[in-house]
């Protein structure tokens, strides 16, 4: 069982295009994630990340997120430096042809959107 975190917005289809991708590999994944159906009604603006979605990065093996986070609009790219600073490994699926020059910052890898790319990355980061 591996433990799955999203950054996403529902702005796109990033996150629909990223489980399907991890249904398709050998991976029995458990997403912490935050459902469409279940949204935060609440969230704490006094936080860059607030603390319902920080826990639930904290209780991810591994963050898997679209090369465009921040171009949504929204606080994926802070969940994303928030897991970063935990020291979790990070993943950004090519779902646009340009790359968030945050994820480049941070040193985030970009892989194919394919299933094969995907277990790779996971085998050598678990």
């Amino acid at each position: 069982m591996i433990n799955i975190f999203i950054p996403h917005r529902w702005k796109t289809e990033d996150f629909g295009k990223i489980n399907e991708l991890l249904s398709k590999t050998k991976y029995d994944v458990r997403d912490y994630s935050v459902p469409e159906q279940k949204q935060l009604e609440y969230i704490d603006r006094r936080y860059n990340v607030d603390p319902q979605i920080q826990s639930k990065i904290k209780w991810s093996s591994v963050i898997v997120c679209s090369n465009r986070p921040a171009l949504s609009g929204g606080m994926a790219i802070e969940e994303i430096k928030f897991a970063h600073s935990l020291n979790k490994p990070i993943v950004a699926v090519r779902i646009t042809q340009y790359d968030n020059s945050e994820l480049n910052e941070l040193k985030v890898p970009v892989i194919p959107c394919r299933k094969d790319s995907l277990e790779a990355w996971i085998n050598a980061n678990l």
